[in-house]
């Protein structure tokens, strides 16, 4: 009896993960070249140009599609963006209020306001998501626009170079004022050697 359910217990894992695995196959893109050619446009628009593209392609990637997805770059990005407001605000009136600070960090975070900026750069034409879920979902579209900043700062391995990628999107800064006032992207990584 404990034989026939070990057995039966796992049939039904082999049957799952190979109709998980047909699903992917069926809904995963290979890299060909019209999405290849809007990652790169995406790369434009972002102003940054990864090293790791494996992480490009996580960034869009919805749990919905793959179990490999931008859950972890997600939680990365949401407080990276929260801290460059906070960041940015701070620096321009170290006096705000703690209230005034927060108003303007959610407003500024929420789904509304990065979907707003994702859309602009046409992000829900890369997200891959399963077939019965919306890539244009507000939801599904701003996770992915979170993720693609957590993912600026792992690839740079800095955060810094993702905080002024996101102020740039915003119009916060220029390129030219942004060279100004930090040092150039590839000098970001020269601590970081201790943590490899």
């Amino acid at each position: 009896m404990a034989f026939r359910a070990v057995c039966l217990a796992l049939f039904t894992i082999i049957c799952i993960s190979q109709a998980y695995s047909r699903v992917e196959q069926e809904i995963n893109p290979v890299m060909k070249e019209p999405y290849t050619s809007s990652i790169e446009d995406l790369q434009t628009k972002i102003k940054y140009q990864f090293k790791d593209k494996v992480l490009l392609t996580k960034a869009p990637t919805h749990a919905s599609f793959s179990h490999d997805n931008n859950g972890a770059l997600n939680i990365l990005g949401t407080e990276m963006i929260k801290t460059a407001i906070s960041f940015r605000y701070l620096w321009k009136n170290y006096t705000i209020s703690k209230g005034d600070l927060t108003s303007q960090m959610v407003n500024l975070s929420n789904c509304d306001a990065v979907s707003n900026d994702a859309s602009d750069m046409k992000l829900h034409e890369l997200i891959r998501v399963a077939p019965k879920v919306d890539p244009k979902a507000k939801i599904v579209v701003c996770g992915c626009y979170r993720s693609l900043f957590g993912a600026i700062g792992v690839d740079a391995k800095n955060l810094d170079v993702a905080r002024e990628k996101f102020w740039i999107r915003q119009g916060w800064i220029s390129i030219k004022n942004m060279q100004k006032h930090f040092p150039q992207q590839d000098r970001y990584s020269e601590g970081l050697d201790a943590f490899e």
